[in-house]
């Protein structure tokens, strides 16, 4: 399809008008043909229209990946119905992979790619491009690569063509999460100047600042580049040249576009305003903005993000920090915390959060509770096991029996007096059960401190909630490892990774420059031993993978490394005129090239 959608400008607000041509209903039975359902319209409000660099290998933002991920396929993709990475045959919008083998010893995996994609200059999409993506990883800042490609240098070692339609890498080491490094995004090197025949001997510095950055003339995606304005919007044509998912529909919407509007407020005051030309998508937007979509007439979902927050805690000696292990990779003795040293603290405190009190009070109800360390959308979720109760008794009963106890007036009607330590594992006999519980002030965070200190008062600990600069908070406290507790956030990838060492393994507990991220300090021989193993399973076998992975949620659940609290709800608000909105968490827009705009409505 080569034929323009029509855009009109109207003043500073850019306007945006559909073409004019067939009216679609909406509720037809049969899809319109392709490149004839309306303009898909994303509001951005992620950052500027001048996205930078609109090649995948280049690209750093989240901004960028939006539009790219319309433009050019990947050797293999995430299921929006499994949350794991799956064959074309299951989900192949934007895969170049009909499918994979892994060889008997985990290391080599070969992708047998569709034969019927082509690049928008005519040129079939075949094993080079894959290879050639590959051969610019490894050049890493020679070509101003994305670090978030920089797990792909360290774990494939090596790349080979086996025909026009088959490629095979090997990695360094097993894992049964090898295809986020293999997620290999198709890049046309005939487009630099590149052939198979020059290997690595190629001048790689013709990447940066390219023409393509800009212009990408040389796609193959759902979509394809129109053009850009920075600061206003990005424009992408249908390609109805596009293969054909295995469902049978081809591309629908005319085109895709990305709409500069960063305030959050005035974004979606636009949406709501359902008027032609103007954005018809919000996606993840902030939390303030959930309530008038949810109570609006758009199409609208909501479910467990990736982002999670919990109380971190220091379980080490915070006058003297040390790192989790020796330069033989032998545990440290690192003493301990003079509270959270004993996990019956941990698991008192667990007890004594009112956790639909934390997240109606700081999230506006927009949070799903956590168990322990997984996601609720994970694939590795454990399907028994049940958060630590809201109990108050069991609380104090845990504190009494691990020898902090009550002394003085109560604090609040029927909670406890100051506890004191009488008889405790690590304290000073006579020190109060008082601590800091630092935030940095951001996503709610505060106020999940301050609802904190006080449910924490009914069984007698004093809390001091404290504001820190982000950057003070963890880079000095957290990353120093010498604070007591902080109410602190995480974003995880997809998919989930069950393997926590990065977070929880005693190789990640590094204070001071270059901190790891085991900032409690924790160290669980048997949990080192689990992680280890969990992506390391003969054939990656998926339920010895979860049986290994529920083990992980126990452990975790009884030694309380952290707090659990929540993980934040993310949110798609598709206008009533938009047809085929079929949403999956983290997915809300899976199948956009099948969607279609109804002007009439």
């Amino acid at each position: 399809m080569k034929n323009l959608y029509r855009f009109i400008a109207v003043g500073i607000a850019v306007m945006l008008a559909v073409s004019v041509g067939i009216v679609v209903s909406a509720q037809d039975d049969e899809l319109p043909g392709p490149g004839e359902g309306g303009v898909v319209i994303q509001g951005n409000t992620r950052g500027s229209a001048n996205l930078g660099p609109l090649v995948p290998i280049r690209c750093s933002g989240v901004d960028c990946a939006d539009a790219n991920s319309l433009m050019y396929p990947s050797l293999v993709t995430i299921s929006p119905f499994t949350q794991q990475f799956a064959d074309a045959e299951e989900h192949d919008l934007g895969q170049g992979a009909l499918n994979f083998e892994i060889s008997d010893d985990g290391l080599t995996y070969t992708f047998n790619l569709r034969d019927d994609a082509v690049w928008s200059d005519g040129e079939p999409i075949t094993a080079e491009d894959y290879y050639f993506a590959w051969l610019a990883i490894e050049q890493g800042e020679a070509i101003g690569m994305s670090s978030s490609y920089a797990d792909y240098q360290r774990d494939i070692a090596t790349a080979e063509i086996i025909d026009d339609y088959t490629i095979a890498f090997t990695l360094e080491n097993p894992s049964c999460l090898a295809l986020s490094s293999l997620a290999v995004p198709a890049t046309p090197g005939h487009a630099y100047g590149w052939d198979v025949s020059m290997g690595e001997d190629f001048d790689w510095g013709v990447m940066i600042d390219n023409a393509l950055d800009d212009e990408p003339t040389v796609t193959s995606g759902p979509f394809e580049f129109f053009r850009a304005e920075p600061g206003t919007a990005v424009f992408l044509n249908a390609n109805t040249d596009y293969y054909a998912p295995s469902n049978g529909d081809y591309v629908v919407p005319e085109g895709w576009v990305y709409l500069d509007t960063l305030d959050e407020n005035v974004l979606t005051e636009r949406f709501l305003s359902f008027q032609p030309g103007e954005p018809n998508v919000v996606f993840e937007p902030g939390a303030a903005q959930f309530q008038p979509l949810r109570e609006s007439e758009a199409q609208y979902f909501q479910a467990p993000g990736r982002v999670w927050h919990y109380v971190a805690m220091n379980l080490a000696d915070p006058t003297n920090p040390q790192n989790g292990l020796d330069e033989e990779g032998n545990p440290i003795d690192q003493g301990n915390h003079p509270i959270f040293g004993d996990v019956r603290v941990r698991q008192a405190l667990q007890h004594a959060i009112q956790i639909d009190e934390v997240i109606n009070g700081a999230q506006n109800g927009d949070a799903t509770a956590m168990v322990s360390g997984t996601i609720p959308t994970a694939f590795t979720l454990h399907p028994e096991l049940e958060r630590r109760a809201f109990d108050l008794d069991a609380a104090r009963a845990l504190l009494d029996e691990a020898g902090w106890v009550s002394e003085g007036d109560p604090l609040v009607d029927g909670g406890d007096g100051q506890r004191v330590c009488r008889g405790c594992l690590y304290a000073e006999d006579g020190a109060a059960l008082a601590f800091d519980l630092i935030n940095p002030g951001t996503s709610g965070r505060e106020d999940v401190a301050v609802i904190l200190q006080s449910q924490f008062a009914q069984i007698g600990a004093d809390v001091n909630a404290q504001v820190l600069d982000f950057n003070t908070m963890y880079d000095d406290n957290l990353g120093g490892q010498i604070y007591d507790a902080a109410v602190a956030g995480w974003r995880g990838g997809l998919p989930f990774d069950p393997d926590q060492r990065s977070f929880f393994g005693a190789e990640n507990d590094i204070f001071g420059e270059g901190y790891g991220f085991n900032f409690p300090s924790w160290y669980n021989a048997e949990f080192e031993e689990l992680a280890r193993s969990v992506n390391q399973v003969d054939g990656c076998v998926l339920e010895e993978r979860l049986d290994i992975a529920y083990r992980i949620q126990e452990i975790m659940w009884e030694d309380q490394p952290y707090l659990w609290l929540y993980a934040l709800d993310s949110a798609y608000a598709v206008a009533p005129n938009v047809a085929g909105f079929d949403p999956y968490p983290n997915f809300g827009t899976w199948n956009v090239d099948a969607w279609v705009v109804d002007v009439a409505q």
